[in-house]
């Protein structure tokens, strides 16, 4: 018995066959990170310390996005300097 024929179409068909059948990812999931700067017996939450940025901000006045925080933590004077949006600079509350 001789080998069947397929035509042209068909062999395309088994391709996109073969292809659609690919293995569905899992996206990552982004981890519940915790920083605890520790420092001279004390432990402060850079979480929180981000936060206390956040509302030092807004109490300047400041009604803009937050779209970028640039955090200096000086342990030894329990201030934090930040700059937000890379133009905006303060002082963050004594942690």
């Amino acid at each position: 018995m001789a080998p069947r024929k397929t035509t042209k179409a068909a062999e395309e068909m088994t391709e996109e066959k073969k292809t659609t059948r690919a293995k569905k990812v899992k996206e990552p999931k982004e981890p519940n990170v915790s920083i605890v700067l520790q420092f001279q017996g004390r432990n402060t939450d850079m979480n929180n310390l981000v936060e206390a940025v956040k509302s030092s901000f807004r109490a300047e006045g400041h009604q803009e996005d937050i779209d970028t925080i640039s955090l200096y933590v000086q342990p030894e004077n329990g201030i934090a300097y930040y700059v937000v949006n890379e133009n905006d600079e303060g002082r963050a509350v004594r942690f």
